[in-house]
């Protein structure tokens, strides 16, 4: 299991990564259909599934062969925060808070038709779908954007904005298309920060588990809405004070998660 976190990528390296979980996938999804045709439509949320997690068991492979070959560099000395019940309860809040607040900046692309289908068939509020998004999702993709990219970047001394900035970019070109790309980078930056302050991943994992489980739930409660639906399309006249208050607040945790974990450690 170590292995799994020892292989500190520099950022060319990051990208290739990249480019070795999107070739994974694509090889995943190739057998995904296979056993869609044999089982039938109706277990593709499950073979949806197992597509997902046997991407990143093949990338869990190719990152471990990896740090076989790397001449391990010395990772900078850090002192780690502490991570505590509070901070859970204050990210619990501000990811809901923050992923409203940026969803002006994506809401406005259209989506073409053929996308929301796709959508559509990959988000629907079924049993695989929970445990895809909640589940494997924030630990799969956390552990590779974070555990292993952002702190490759951070162990081979890129000033830690920047190797945020480029983790969270990676972070986006992975999910394939801009309605999710654009949101993931904003989020990313935060949970790459959490990362940076704590050394932690669980509050990674958790930050993702929570944006994904909102998401989530917002389609068990409205099972006939659009796939490409915004929060003005459910709140309707009650949008403009909802985002607002949003911003407000998520500001607010923002600066009450600078004070908790982003001073200086001595």
């Amino acid at each position: 299991m170590k292995r799994l976190f020892s292989y500190n990528p520099n950022l060319s390296q990051s990208w290739m990564l990249l480019g070795l979980i999107l070739a994974c996938m694509l090889m995943s999804g190739i057998a995904s259909g296979i056993l869609s045709i044999i089982f039938g439509q109706e277990a593709q949320p499950w073979t949806n599934l197992f597509a997902y997690v046997f991407a990143f068991i093949l990338m869990g492979v190719v990152v471990i062969q990896l740090e076989k070959w790397q001449e391990q560099a010395e990772a900078p000395a850090t002192q780690n925060i502490k991570t505590t019940f509070s901070l859970y309860l204050l990210l619990l809040f501000f990811m809901p808070l923050l992923s409203i607040s940026i969803e002006p900046l994506y809401m406005w692309i259209p989506m073409p038709e053929c996308m929301e289908n796709i959508f559509a068939l990959a988000f629907t509020a079924n049993l695989p779908t929970l445990i895809l998004a909640v589940i494997a999702a924030p630990l799969a993709e956390e552990w590779l954007c974070r555990g292993v990219i952002l702190k490759g970047l951070l162990t081979n001394q890129t000033p830690p904005y920047k190797a945020i900035a480029w983790s969270s970019l990676i972070f986006a070109v992975l999910h394939l298309n801009p309605w999710q790309a654009i949101p993931a980078f904003f989020l990313g930056f935060a949970i790459g920060w959490v990362y940076w302050r704590t050394k932690s991943l669980w509050p990674c994992i958790f930050m993702h588990a929570v944006n994904n489980g909102v998401a989530f739930i917002i389609i068990l409660l409205y099972p006939d809405i659009s796939a490409n639906a915004n929060l003005y399309d459910i709140t309707g006249p009650h949008y403009l004070f909802i985002y607002t208050g949003s911003v407000i607040f998520s500001i607010a945790l923002a600066h009450e998660l600078w004070r908790m974990i982003g001073k200086e450690v001595n």
